[in-house]
């Protein structure tokens, strides 16, 4: 997709690659996350801090805080296209519901991305109507209203595979082993 090589291009190699796809997606795709201290948490960057956005079908931005706990969790407990990390109970900050299924009340990290690979196969799926529809439509977060229907769906489709072996960069790598 053009979207995805003028991102690749302007942003140099991804952090890590993974892979990801919506439920309803037959095959696994390779996703690029990107990360970049502007989405930390303690960034002073408005609306940026603590964010992870897709951007494309094929591109995910985040924080390097999170990567670094993206990386150190499936260091602990990998993920597998066999074995995909969802998010329990199909929605990230539904605390109850979290717990009536048996998952701590806060995602983890995979948890989180797993969501951001929903909206990876909905870019899929919208083409060019991604960007405007999603833009509008992730401000309002999941819910029962209709207009949380995007949020809601990503985080109940979406499926993350594991890193792709041998695509975590140097300077993550070096970042999760000094700490």
């Amino acid at each position: 997709m053009l979207h995805d090589a003028v991102f690749r291009r302007l942003s140099g190699p991804p952090c890590f690659r993974v892979y990801g796809r919506a439920g309803h997606e037959p095959d696994w795709h390779v996703i690029d996350i990107y990360a970049t201290h502007r989405r930390d948490l303690t960034s002073r960057w408005p609306l940026w801090s603590g964010t992870c956005i897709t951007w494309t079908s094929g591109v995910i931005a985040v924080g390097w805080d999170f990567a670094e706990c993206v990386l150190r969790e499936q260091m602990r407990d990998p993920a597998s296209r066999e074995r995909p990390v969802v998010v329990a109970s199909g929605r990230l900050r539904d605390w109850r519901r979290r717990l009536e299924a048996g998952a701590p009340s806060q995602p983890s990290a995979s948890e989180v991305l797993a969501h951001e690979c929903g909206h990876t196969g909905q870019a899929r799926r919208l083409g060019a109507e991604y960007w405007p529809l999603g833009g509008a439509l992730t401000l309002f977060r999941e819910g029962r209203h209709w207009w949380n229907h995007f949020e809601n769906q990503a985080s109940a489709t979406g499926q993350f595979g594991g890193i792709v072996s041998g695509s975590v960069s140097e300077p993550l790598m070096r970042s999760v082993s000094s700490t």
